[in-house]
């Protein structure tokens, strides 16, 4: 069993170190960005806000109940942590929209909707519908503007 959950803490925390890494991508030097804060991120992040940590803490559990070494687990937590709590820049640039570190071109971004502290935006992400709420700010007002000029497009 134990190696069982290296595996899992190794995976983890190479798709944790791997988002890491996108999340450090900067926006295009004529773009309008946003800044958001450890706070405004972890409300974006709803559910995800509670239950990543809760995970890299059963691992952690599952760690000490197996008397395994904690600091994997403890690293794993760290990531958690500073993956939930990284601030990261919203950019709205020329062609694209710079979201979680993902470049998303502006021609899959279907619709914004206003909503009491912010914006809602549905977009095609990796040929998925989704739909992404960001707050209330330069990014949010100039992509309103911005849709709002070409035709075919809902508000």
């Amino acid at each position: 069993m134990t190696d069982w959950l290296l595996l899992l803490k190794l995976s983890l925390g190479g798709v944790l170190l791997f988002d890491l890494l996108i999340l450090q991508r900067k926006p295009a030097a004529d773009a309008i960005v946003q800044r958001l804060d450890w706070q405004a991120e972890l409300a974006r992040k709803g559910t995800y806000g509670w239950l990543m940590p809760t995970a890299a803490l059963l691992v952690l559990l599952l760690d000490r109940a197996q008397g395994n070494d904690p600091r994997p687990a403890l690293a794993l937590l760290a990531l958690v942590v500073a993956y939930l709590a990284l601030p990261r820049s919203l950019a709205l640039e020329r062609e694209h929209l710079l979201l979680d570190g993902w470049h998303i071109p502006l021609a899959r971004v279907l619709s914004v909707k206003l909503v009491e502290d912010g914006v809602a935006v549905s977009l095609e992400r990796f040929g998925w519908l989704t739909e992404q709420h960001l707050p209330a700010g330069a990014v949010a007002d100039a992509l309103q503007e911005r849709l709002a000029q070409r035709p075919g497009r809902e508000l």
